[in-house]
């Protein structure tokens, strides 16, 4: 369905030369020039009523985000237990912080209202940065493009089940043949041979036969199907998005530690915080601690070796259509081999008939 809007408002565009009377001094007929203005009006409400129902969702799915990951985002990793340790500093009696700094919250609420993808992850960047330091170790800059992608997969979820409510999934395409026409005239809300009747904001709900309603239901629940695999599976095993981050963070010119693991050795008889080292008397123990990292030395790496983060919703739309083209292709593929088989064993049965005879 979204497909299908983009679509008609690049030929939109496209034959209205971006001036809404050009048309006609080409010798466009008036009738067809009419069509044209009355999609060009219903898209772009479309477009624009859908932007802004996305951006809702957006927001909905980051609370949705922050409820699920709370624990996450407030757990004190094992990179901070050991550099407490080292500098002495005293840390919750809990292996959570007890507060998150609201103002970070609402700079994150902010960037899915208004911001692109670049400024969904560095608003995550900001919050996860409990120091304020402006550096983050590995493990939190994972957890960080992981909450930034979060929201989008359950906003585009919530969004393709409204599609269904809207426009049923085996509609045709509102050109072709009059009785076509006649069939969709419903996705438009008017009478087919009313050329000049108005297109109300309330489209009529469509009743379908059980026979329809079951084909409508069946192709409902494939593309689903197929809508979740997408999400799942697109940024961790198409994207590869754990091995860029890796490769992101291993290249990056870090200035923390001169850009070099850091191996101290630490007195385990005392216990620098509840997530410590048990306590042995008399025993030292080396802490490894690996370099911090800088949201611009992240940012400088990631436009280069994972651009896919810049544009996490195309990414996504993209990849489920083309799992589209595959379903398609595997069901003619499917369709031509039980096709092939029928005419195999005819052959078969009419050769063994001919022989019978004989």
């Amino acid at each position: 369905h979204v497909v299908s809007i983009g679509f008609v408002i690049v030929v939109v565009v496209v034959v209205d030369g971006g001036d809404g009377g050009g048309a006609n001094d080409d010798g466009l007929d008036p009738s067809i020039q009419q069509q044209i203005e009355t999609l060009n009006n219903i898209t772009t409400h479309a477009l624009t009523s859908s932007t802004i129902l996305y951006r809702t969702l957006l927001l909905r799915a980051t609370a949705q985000t922050l409820l699920n990951n709370w624990d996450q985002l407030t757990t004190i990793t094992s990179g901070d237990i050991d550099r407490a340790a080292i500098s002495k500093t005293e840390l919750p009696s809990t292996s959570q912080r007890a507060t998150i700094n609201a103002k970070s919250i609402q700079n994150i609420f902010e960037a899915y209202a208004h911001n692109s993808p670049q400024d969904w992850v560095q608003s995550w960047w900001k919050l996860i940065d409990a120091d304020k330091d402006g550096l983050i170790d590995q493990e939190e800059m994972n957890n960080c493009v992981d909450l930034s992608i979060e929201p989008v997969h359950l906003a585009l979820g919530d969004m393709f089940d409204m599609t269904f409510e809207v426009c049923p999934v085996r509609t045709i395409g509102l050109g072709g043949e009059e009785e076509a026409r006649k069939k969709n005239a419903w996705f438009l809300g008017v009478d087919a041979g009313d050329e000049d009747a108005e297109i109300p904001t309330n489209i009529p709900p469509v009743k379908l036969s059980w026979r329809n309603r079951r084909k409508e239901l069946k192709q409902q629940k494939i593309l689903t199907k197929t809508f979740q695999a997408t999400i799942a599976r697109h940024f961790r095993d198409q994207a590869e998005a754990p091995h860029r981050l890796r490769c992101i963070y291993a290249w990056a010119e870090k200035a923390h530690q001169d850009n070099k693991l850091d191996s101290v050795l630490v007195d385990a008889s005392e216990d620098w915080g509840s997530g410590a080292a048990s306590a042995v008397m008399g025993r030292k123990r080396y802490v490894e601690l690996e370099p911090k990292i800088s949201y611009s030395e992240f940012r400088e790496v990631q436009k280069k070796t994972f651009p896919h983060l810049d544009r996490i919703g195309e990414e996504i739309i993209t990849s489920f259509k083309e799992d589209l083209w595959l379903l398609q292709g595997k069901k003619r593929q499917n369709k031509e081999l039980k096709r092939d088989g029928l005419l195999f064993l005819l052959a078969i049965s009419v050769v063994d008939l001919g022989i019978w005879f004989v």
